[in-house]
């Protein structure tokens, strides 16, 4: 009964009973955002090795700096707003924050869950992703790694919620047209 009443609590709930000492709310909270991220900062890598390290950071600095999140006001978009921020600080830190989300390396974005896309599709989309830009591309990337609605959205990216749904629909409206062939 206790791990159900867990299981549907809200992520402000499960930091309030971390606060708290409860380590179980905090392994629900980690369950619940560890894919998500990971699919988000492999994104901006690339790799995985860089982006486990990426995600892995932004949960020591989450569990650092606790204390301090009782007035945050969405967890979520909080996670994906300082994975976004760390990962773009490395890449000034590199000089190499400009081709960050545009790296010719494929990314798989088929989650364990979708087992209809073939690997061809999977393939195509990366591709037509790929060519999308950089504003598009990452909107698109949050509704599917972070399962975020567009108020959520433009929280992380600090946008309007109008701009995120005008690149969002803008983004599918190319999709569309560039993977029409491939689903008729």
């Amino acid at each position: 009964m206790v791990e159900l009443e867990t299981e549907q609590l809200t992520d402000d709930a499960l930091v309030a009973r971390f606060r708290r000492g409860d380590g179980d709310a905090f392994a629900r909270l980690y369950q619940r955002h560890r894919q998500g991220l990971y699919g988000y900062a492999l994104s901006f890598y690339g790799q995985e090795a860089p982006a486990a390290d990426a995600v892995q950071e932004l949960w020591l600095g989450f569990l650092a700096d606790v204390e301090n999140l009782a007035g945050v006001a969405n967890v979520r978009a909080y996670l994906y707003r300082s994975l976004r921020n760390r990962v773009l600080d490395e890449f000034r830190r590199q000089k190499r924050e400009r081709g960050a989300l545009a790296q010719n390396t494929p990314v798989t974005l088929v989650k364990p869950r979708d087992t209809v896309a073939s690997r061809e599709d999977a393939e195509k989309l990366n591709q037509a992703l790929a060519r999308l830009p950089e504003e598009q591309r990452e909107v698109v990337l949050l509704r599917i790694y972070g399962e975020m609605k567009f108020a959520d959205i433009a929280d992380v990216l600090q946008a309007s919620t109008k701009t995120v749904e005008s690149r969002h629909r803008l983004a599918l409206e190319k999709l569309r047209e560039w993977l029409h062939p491939v689903y008729e």
